[in-house]
């Protein structure tokens, strides 16, 4: 998709989304092909999330023209504008990648029985040998060119702008293997009797077919994991509705929402979500801002306040007027956040990717002095000096060090969802193990975000059971997040309620009224209490309070205390980090007072409050510029700005789907104890992976020389085929085994 944007210095900026990138080199061929073209000022690409933010002079180079440079690297820019669409291509390709390596793993399985019939006393399939060789070259003719075509097509597009990567190294293997095979075939099938093949009988069709396979599924793997990253924006964009109920010029219409207009009347009702920010010019309703401020408590709205965009209203009718539309909306400047952060997350250098920029030439070298060595200084038969240089690049096949990575990340990956924790992003495995400062946003995360009923004080003689009677009969008529919360109190506590209730009356953002055989009840605010001249000392030192407080027949009789209370694990939890020399910082969108007492029974020296969505994100990007590694805990839609700044994002999974999409890991069980536990499996799993690729490329190190012919004097030789043995085995003993100790190691440390 094309989307344009704004640029300083009378250059324009265009966001592409470009697909067919195979690895972190991939994104940098790209990028440096661009940034030599005229007219380019900026090149950014992203290869988790797909895109390149482009930076250019329109005067003198345009936007097709970028678009077919990058085509001529061989990978492709969608240019639907629909982001529906672009979704449903990513989605058509990878469902083409599955499809794909199936096919291949079908092919190289018969390649393989075809292969083995009759060695070594296996079993024969009673086959001549022209025709095992036919089908072994179409086959593996169609594995190596179709299903392996992308890593051919990768390796020629490096090698035009000199470089080389993964591709490289896959391409080689497999041609070198199929090249010889290919003559050998073409040798015996045609009774060709060539001198220089005059000793040659043995095809490796099998090595370059095996390579093809191993190297798609881990590919694969990985762009599954990658696809999960780039739901967020959808996520967002869901939360807006697509109408919305507008009066204009006196007449009542539904209008697409990028038609509202500044000052245009909204109509919302029950259920509705508030669709651009504005204030209420008549109505009364209750919002659930949870999502947007972290308040754990419903808010109640009466004319002139404000409504936010992206929250909820669960009850009411109001009519609002048009302030933000919409770019300007607090939700629209939410889900611009969400991209901007996710596209600026700093790029991998994939330690395999680094190591093959080095071990290609190298063993291209060593694979050419082989063969010139044995052949015109030793004086070696062409076939057998070909043999060497052959055998050098099998045995040097990167399939330990494509797996390397994938592997290990796969198993991770399994053991993290068996105890409760899903990695959206297979980059956070790695980052996870380098934080050294976590954010918490409080409710939900480090508190459970359910209102409880902490204290119940009754004043003027009257009981707690009896007060609470007159309370239970009134608010069973209301439908207040707060009024449930006292009933399920009630309820539990298995108290009586009054029958004669009457003239029941919901006071507009105050609270709620009743007669209870005569004598007259009022329930709510301080507010409510001074509207209806109910004095009381506790009442003008708690004016500000959230608390209930209960009038019977004009007297103060009561106040009722809430809390959200504190997840029984936190303190231990955090304790646990401190002594690990981790910093934390507790962000909320609470008030002063509820967000300090948190935090000091959480021993906590650092918190904000009263924090908004593109705060949070703000004190994310001030501790990163202070070189800190920060992971972000949240669980709401005001924390899916800072969840995609930070280093990781991790979501506690009974939170907002929005804040599950847009962090990198989701703790799925919703305790503190998975955040542990995650920490400890990207810790356990970067080590593996960077056991596996030193053992891979060590393991290629030592067998190379042996490969080449250096201790052939001794004896002691690599063939193809045993060099495609030793090359399996390098990645059964490397890499899976290895990978495999990820199942038994202790995570709960």
């Amino acid at each position: 998709m094309i989307n344009k944007k704004n640029s300083p210095e009378n250059f324009e900026a265009v966001e592409l989304d470009v697909t067919g990138m195979e690895c972190v080199n991939c994104a940098n061929s790209i990028k440096t092909y661009l940034e030599k073209l005229n007219g380019i000022h900026n090149v950014d690409i992203n290869f988790t999330s797909e895109v390149a933010n482009v930076s250019f002079n329109p005067n003198v180079i345009l936007i097709k023209d970028i678009v077919s440079d990058i085509r001529k690297l061989g990978y492709d820019v969608i240019e639907e504008d629909d982001e529906d669409a672009v979704e449903k291509i990513k989605k058509q390709k990878l469902a083409s990648d599955k499809y794909n390596f199936i096919v291949s793993a079908m092919l190289t399985a018969l390649i393989m029985l075809i292969s083995m019939s009759g060695h070594h006393g296996m079993y024969d399939l009673k086959i001549t040998p022209n025709f095992s060789l036919i089908s072994l070259l179409l086959l593996t003719s169609y594995v190596v060119f179709y299903n392996g075509r992308k890593f051919l097509s990768g390796a020629y597009n490096s090698a035009k702008i000199l470089k080389s990567d993964m591709n490289t190294l896959v391409s080689m293997g497999v041609l070198s293997s199929y090249v010889y095979s290919f003559v050998i075939a073409i040798n015996h099938i045609f009774n060709l009797n060539l001198d220089a093949l005059r000793n040659s009988h043995e095809v490796y069709f099998e090595t370059s077919a095996m390579i093809i396979t191993l190297i798609l599924i881990g590919n694969y793997l990985e762009s599954v994991l990658k696809s999960k990253t780039q739901t967020s924006i959808k996520k967002l964009k869901e939360l807006q509705a697509k109408f919305v109920n507008v009066i204009r010029n006196g007449e009542d219409m539904l209008v697409p929402f990028k038609k509202v207009k500044v000052n245009d009347t909204v109509i919302i009702r029950s259920g509705d979500k508030i669709p651009v920010d504005g204030i209420i010019l008549e109505g009364f309703c209750v919002i659930d801002e949870s999502a947007m401020t972290g308040e754990s408590v419903m808010i109640e709205k009466k004319k002139d306040d404000r409504l936010i965009s992206g929250t909820l209203m669960k009850n009411g009718f109001v009519k609002m007027s048009a302030l933000k539309v919409g770019k300007d909306t607090t939700l629209s400047k939410i889900i611009s956040l969400v991209k901007e952060a996710s596209n600026s997350k700093p790029q991998i250098q994939r330690l395999a990717d680094k190591i093959s920029s080095i071990f290609v030439p190298v063993v291209v070298s060593i694979a050419v002095v082989t063969f010139l060595v044995w052949y015109f200084i030793i004086g070696t038969p062409f076939d057998e000096s070909l043999l060497f240089a052959v055998s050098v690049l099998v045995v040097a096949c990167p399939c330990a060090l494509g797996l390397a990575s994938p592997m290990a990340v796969v198993i991770g990956v399994g053991r993290a969802a068996e105890n409760g924790i899903l990695f959206n992003n297979v980059e956070a495995i790695e980052k996870l193990n380098k934080i050294d400062t976590i954010c918490f946003d409080k409710t939900g995360t480090v508190t459970t975000g359910e209102m409880h009923l902490k204290t119940i004080n009754s004043f003027n003689g009257i009981s707690e059971d009896e007060l609470m009677k007159y309370v239970f009969s009134v608010e069973k008529f209301s439908n207040h997040p707060i009024a449930k919360s006292v009933i399920n109190y009630c309820i539990e506590k298995q108290m009586d309620i009054f029958n004669n209730v009457t003239d029941v009356i919901n006071e507009d953002g105050m609270g709620i009224s009743g007669k209870i055989e005569g004598k007259s009840v009022l329930i709510g605010s301080p507010a409510m209490m001074e509207k209806f001249k109910v004095e009381n000392t506790v009442l003008i030192e708690n004016k500000e309070s959230r608390n209930l407080f209960i009038s019977i027949d004009g007297k103060l009789s009561g106040e009722i205390e809430f809390e959200d209370r504190i997840k029984d694990d936190a303190k231990e939890i955090l304790g646990r980090f401190k002594s690990k020399g981790l910093d934390m910082f507790l962000i909320s969108g609470d008030s002063e007072e509820t967000t300090k007492k948190v935090a000091e029974e959480l021993e906590l020296t650092n918190y904000s409050f009263r924090t908004m969505p593109d705060e949070k994100e703000k004190i994310i990007s001030r501790l990163q510029s202070e070189g800190k590694n920060v992971a972000m805990v949240g669980d709401g839609i005001n924390d899916a700005p800072s969840l995609a700044r930070a280093n990781v994002g991790l979501a506690v999974g009974t939170g907002q789907d929005i804040a599950i999409d847009s962090a990198d890991v989701i703790l799925v069980k919703g305790d503190l104890m998975s955040l542990v536990r995650s920490i400890n499996i990207s810790g356990k799993t970067v080590s593996i992976i960077k056991q596996n690729i030193f053992w891979a490329f060590f393991y290629n190190a030592l067998t190379i020389p042996v490969a080449a012919g250096l201790f052939a004097s001794y004896g002691i030789t690599i063939s193809p085929v045993l060099a495609a043995m030793f090359m399996a085995f390098s990645d059964v003993i490397t890499v899976m085994i290895n990978s495999l100790r990820l199942k038994y190691v202790n995570i709960n440390q």
